[in-house]
């Protein structure tokens, strides 16, 4: 079984910046403002299904279009890693080499992935979202909502962990899917089966390495003030890559690691 090292990973995603960190701060620049564009659009989509009832189905259908749109965004950092890893020249249209390759079997697995996102907005009332939104003003009113939830969540907090667990492990299980259909072009069914049985083995050293991602950034972005989050989120994005290296079938891509290493 092909392991996951965390600080051989982190290494590898700070490695990885350095080599063309220009063209990361660049790319990183525009995906916030195309990301926040779709988010308009997604948005405005989800609102023409308001006829359904409820604040779920519009959220559902919007969170839906700017899930598949972030997948294909986010795999430009590995397309851009893949081929610099490979000694191939890279410039910025690289980043939009998912819109070019492998688009079936990525819009499908974006698809699957952004539906299980989708567990997490069914799990809560429709009370949360109206708040969320801003369509509920009143101090009181929101005080009153927010007390009813509480109380709703502490008399289900059994289902809300349970939920909260599932989609966890489907998170971890599918975060290899996208990858292995935008930079392999394997079909659904292929990508998101190898996904899950290349990251549940490496469960735990995933969530280490998420974890030791997660409380780096924070502390990077607040000392930088803020400003740091234009190189936290390309060599977050590469963390994830590496992992994807680290357990790839391709033999002369993926990174060896020694059967006994330590996390």
């Amino acid at each position: 079984m092909k392991k996951i090292s965390p600080a051989h990973t982190i290494q590898a995603g700070w490695l990885r910046f350095k080599n063309q960190a220009g063209l990361y701060v660049a790319f990183t620049v525009v995906y916030f403002i195309l990301l926040t564009l779709v988010s308009s659009i997604a948005n405005g989509v989800g609102e023409m299904f308001g006829f359904l009832g409820g604040v779920k189905a519009p959220l559902a259908i919007s969170s839906i279009i700017s899930g598949v749109a972030a997948s294909f965004l986010t795999l430009g950092y590995a397309h851009v890693a893949r081929k610099d890893q490979l000694g191939e020249p890279v410039d910025f249209g690289t980043f939009f080499e998912s819109f070019k390759v492998n688009q079936k079997p990525l819009l499908q697995v974006s698809v699957v992935t952004a539906l299980v996102g989708l567990i997490s907005i069914f799990m809560f009332p429709d009370e949360f979202f109206t708040i969320s939104s801003g369509q509920v003003q009143d101090p009181d009113e929101i005080l009153m909502v927010l007390e009813d939830m509480l109380a709703n969540l502490q008399e289900n907090s059994g289902t809300v962990i349970g939920v909260g667990l599932i989609q966890l492990i489907f998170s971890i299980g599918l975060m290899f899917s996208t990858y292995k259909a935008s930079i392999d072009g394997s079909d659904l069914f292929e990508s998101i089966t190898w996904s899950f049985n290349v990251s549940f083995p490496n469960f735990f050293r995933i969530f280490i390495t998420l974890l030791l991602v997660g409380i780096l950034a924070v502390l990077f972005t607040f000392l930088t003030l803020f400003i740091g989050i234009l190189a936290v989120i390309p060599i977050t994005m590469l963390v994830y890559y590496d992992m994807f290296d680290q357990v790839s079938d391709d033999q002369d891509m993926g990174v060896p690691l020694d059967e006994e290493e330590s996390i």
